[in-house]
């Protein structure tokens, strides 16, 4: 009977995307993500805008069909692929599905991404019934499967001699990203495919078909945190209110739940936004735009620079989560310049920075610092020892407290 429930409630999703024009006013404003409501002419119309003004990157761009030779496949239903102009090659890419729909569900973010120098990819999905095989649904693992053959697809136009592409891809660096239930299909995809350098969850759902685990009751499918064991990294949208909007069935399959499941061990973030619902990250725009593109900047491009931000939770979170750890850089080594020289030279070289640290024996953490600096300390020290402090260790930090009258020490064995 659950599995019924799903199903039906994804059919719903998918004729409401489709069809703002068949709401009511109750369903335009559940729908608000994509739907709004005209007062004066009384009825439920497509969302103008889309929720906020795009801040496109300094890259024209051009997107490819079929009918200009692609690679066609089975596996999804129609193709936009977007690729910028006189950016640097190679590039990296990322492929996008909507909930339901064509391959026009995510064209906004595709041109975003691509303005700022990716190959951008939307896919279309097949309907909840029978497209495929004439008989099963199209489930999570149909959309993963879709996202995966999306790539290859993405690598065929770097060999392909007409495309403009010829040359210029990336082949070893590819993200996933998908919106409610196709945000389910690309975390599906992460745990299918560890080659893939990060995934952009927009508010997912997700379960697994999983005979030992799942009950009878839901036809066997279900989330529990074996299914998301991978490495993948991932950065999960959701909106504050969105666990109120939807059936209470999908409780255990949304943002927070699969953020829970994903290995500590693996970079992810969770990203909630204040006061939104389930449409909160639907469109590019304000910090969902900001930190879906730093995420790709730093795990796709290998740009560190990214990572502080990624760490800071905006004003617009409801809640803010993550493992996500940057390397610091260790500015001057502490047994070259002993620690009172140590810090001297960085005064001199940053005098306006608000604190700084200092590292003993110069070992690299892996921690913000903005972790560490709670207080109004203007100077902190980690000291790492393998085994008891011995004299001269302790002299240094005598030394240090009366030169720094607020001195915030901080002894440990491991970080």
């Amino acid at each position: 009977m659950n599995r019924l429930i799903f199903i039906i409630h994804f059919c719903i999703l998918s004729t409401l995307y489709a069809e703002c024009s068949d709401l009511t006013y109750e369903e335009c404003i559940y729908w608000s993500g994509y739907c709004e409501w005209n007062e004066e002419s009384g009825q439920c119309q497509d969302a103008g805008g889309g929720g906020g003004d795009i801040e496109y990157g300094p890259y024209l761009f051009e997107y490819l069909t079929e009918a200009d030779g692609i690679r066609e496949s089975s596996f999804y239903n129609g193709t936009l692929l977007y690729y910028p102009l006189e950016a640097s090659p190679p590039y990296s890419s990322i492929v996008l599905m909507d909930a339901f729909g064509d391959e026009f569900g995510l064209q906004a973010w595709a041109e975003y991404f691509a303005s700022y120098g990716f190959i951008a990819m939307t896919i279309g999905n097949f309907d909840r019934r029978g497209i495929r095989d004439g008989d099963s649904e199209w489930d999570y693992e149909d959309r993963a499967l879709g996202m995966l053959d999306a790539i290859e697809t993405i690598k065929q136009e770097e060999i392909r001699e007409l495309s403009p592409l010829n040359g210029k891809v990336d082949t070893s660096s590819f993200a996933v990203s998908g919106y409610s239930t196709s945000g389910g299909g690309a975390h599906t995809a992460a745990t299918m495919d560890s080659t893939l350098k990060a995934a952009i969850l927009l508010n997912p759902a997700v379960a697994f078909l999983d005979s030992l685990n799942c009950p009878a009751e839901t036809n066997y499918y279900c989330l529990i945190e074996e299914h998301l064991n991978h490495s993948v990294p991932v950065l999960i949208f959701a909106g504050e209110n969105e666990i109120n909007e939807l059936d209470p069935v999908y409780e255990d399959m949304w943002a927070l739940t699969q953020y829970e499941y994903v290995p500590e061990s693996t970079d992810k973030l969770y990203f909630e936004s204040a006061n939104e619902g389930h449409g909160s990250s639907v469109w590019p725009a304000g910090d969902v735009a900001d930190f879906s593109l730093s995420w790709l900047n730093y795990f796709l491009l290998e740009d560190e620079s990214f990572c502080e931000f990624l760490t800071l939770p905006p004003q617009s979170t409801s809640q803010f989560l993550t493992t996500l750890e940057c390397n610091n850089i260790v500015l001057y080594d502490i047994n070259k310049y002993r620690t009172p020289g140590a810090f001297y030279e960085a005064c001199k070289r940053y005098p306006d920075e608000p604190y700084y640290v200092n590292i003993h024996d110069s070992v690299m953490i892996k921690k913000p610092l903005n972790k560490f600096i709670d207080s109004d300390d203007e100077f902190t020290t980690f000291g790492y020892f393998h085994d008891t402090l011995h004299v001269e260790t302790r002299h240094e930090y005598q030394y240090m407290k009366k030169v720094f009258n607020n001195l915030k020490t901080s002894y440990n064995r491991n970080f």
